[in-house]
């Protein structure tokens, strides 16, 4: 059975020309061709098509109307978003990791058949389950701002909800917790699957974020692919471990754990009141007494040096501990050997200074 492709495009010149030239891979596809939102809805509903190209302007009834209706009834549909709008790169980027490609306009015959078999090819990828299904979070985001739309979309991973606001195609707050604006952001789109709703209209209580929705894409991915730990995205740690601590720490710890040299983590207050342990590390070592230890060694040195010691590390059985003041926490790591590697000494002081503020 021939696969069906769906074009949907209100430049009827346009339309008919893609219809004339693909009829070249008939062998492979059938086209159809429709010039409105509201003339593909009765299409959408009588027949699987594993291909929609999608126009993201159309007049009436919006391409993303259309996309949240294709991905309601067929979410491994692909689908391909024809737009003017956006940078290449962003395009690129989000086209990798979601189930959305991207085409900018003007553009050569030959780039959307590229794309349309490459779309035929590909199987279902993980994202998003909500009104719309299949998706990954950068499609929502960008989506959400090239429609130009004011809305608030949230997003829930397990008991953790945060929420993502659009005014006007610019994204405008971001807030997960006590945590709120670019680092809120980053955090959400951290996440690799859950769920998410839309609020249409509803406006952030205030602007935290005023940088290009672009650069945020951008550089909340970049951020990502630089940590490279399995729970920067949320995944690992079963949800409530690390709930009296706040959002900032929480990810620290995910993404310190996720290290396959780490055996056990510990967040210790001042009053050495052990708020989250894993590992076993409890049974190992006393908690309460290395957070005094390591308290009263910076406030002996904090009198004789002019700045308090950034971290004290021992070895115990072959095994190495380092101790961290972590905002107003102190955190305790055991690791499996006496030694770290370069590259995982490097991700820890990453993720130390960057959730340490």
């Amino acid at each position: 059975m021939h696969k069906q492709v769906l074009i949907v495009d209100d430049e009827e010149t346009l339309t008919w020309s893609l219809a004339k030239s693909l009829a070249v891979d008939r062998d492979t596809y059938e086209v159809t061709v429709v010039n409105s939102g509201e003339d593909a809805l009765p299409l959408l509903k009588g027949t699987a098509f594993d291909v929609v190209v999608l126009d993201i302007r159309l007049p009436g009834m919006n391409g993303l109307d259309v996309l949240m209706k294709v991905k309601e009834k067929s979410p491994a549909t692909k689908v391909i978003m024809m737009t003017a709008y956006g940078s290449s790169e962003i395009k690129a980027r989000a086209k990798a990791r979601g189930s959305l490609f991207y085409i900018e306009k003007p553009f050569e015959i030959d780039q959307l058949r590229e794309l349309i078999f490459k779309a035929l090819k590909e199987g279902s990828s993980k994202g998003f389950d909500g009104s719309i299904t299949g998706l990954q979070l950068p499609d929502l985001i960008q989506m959400n701002c090239l429609s130009q739309v004011t809305t608030a979309l949230y997003v829930r991973k397990g008991s953790r909800e945060g929420c993502i606001y659009f005014e006007d195609g610019q994204i405008t707050h971001a807030q997960i917790g006590a945590n709120e604006g670019e680092e809120a952001l980053f955090s959400i789109l951290s996440w690799s699957s859950g769920s998410f709703r839309f609020v249409g209209g509803a406006k952030a209580p205030g602007r935290t974020i005023s940088t290009n929705w672009e650069y945020l894409l951008i550089e909340g991915m970049r951020k990502a692919d630089e940590m490279g730990l399995a729970l920067e995205q949320g995944d690992g740690v079963e949800e409530g471990d690390v709930a009296p601590i706040d959002e900032p720490t929480r990810i620290a710890v995910k993404n310190i754990s996720s290290l396959p040299e780490c055996t056990g983590i510990a967040v210790v207050t001042s009053d050495n009141e052990v708020l989250y342990q894993s590992g076993g590390i409890g049974g190992d070592i006393d908690l309460p007494f290395v957070a005094k230890f390591f308290l009263d060694i910076a406030e002996g040195m904090g009198s004789l040096m002019e700045s308090t010691p950034r971290k004290v590390s021992f070895i115990d059985l072959s095994r190495l501990v380092m101790v961290y003041p972590f905002k107003i926490y102190v955190m305790i790591l055991v690791f499996s050997r006496a030694s770290l590697p370069q590259e995982t000494a490097s991700a820890i002081e990453r993720v130390i200074s960057r959730y340490q503020i």
